[in-house]
């Protein structure tokens, strides 16, 4: 529903692509044309944090923004 919504709200301004799963995130943000990643931390195949980590030492010009419905303070820090 998120991605659907993202893709609604951004679409009509930006350049808009979605992965289904952390991995097929990593892979679309390394090998891709992007200014920014917004990702969920919680996802099936590889967390936002992992795709943080990837997309910054393969491409650390791109900005990543990890939200989650599930925040705590210690996460946050992490990120």
């Amino acid at each position: 529903t998120i991605l659907s919504l993202f893709r609604k709200i951004l679409g009509q301004d930006f350049e808009v692509e979605t992965a289904a799963d952390g991995a097929q995130a990593i892979a679309l943000a390394i090998h891709g044309d992007f200014d920014v990643v917004v990702s969920d931390i919680r996802m099936p195949g590889a967390d936002g944090f992992e795709l943080l980590r990837e997309v910054k030492r393969a491409r650390p010009e791109i900005e990543v923004v990890l939200m989650t419905a599930f925040g705590t303070i210690d996460k946050a820090v992490e990120a």
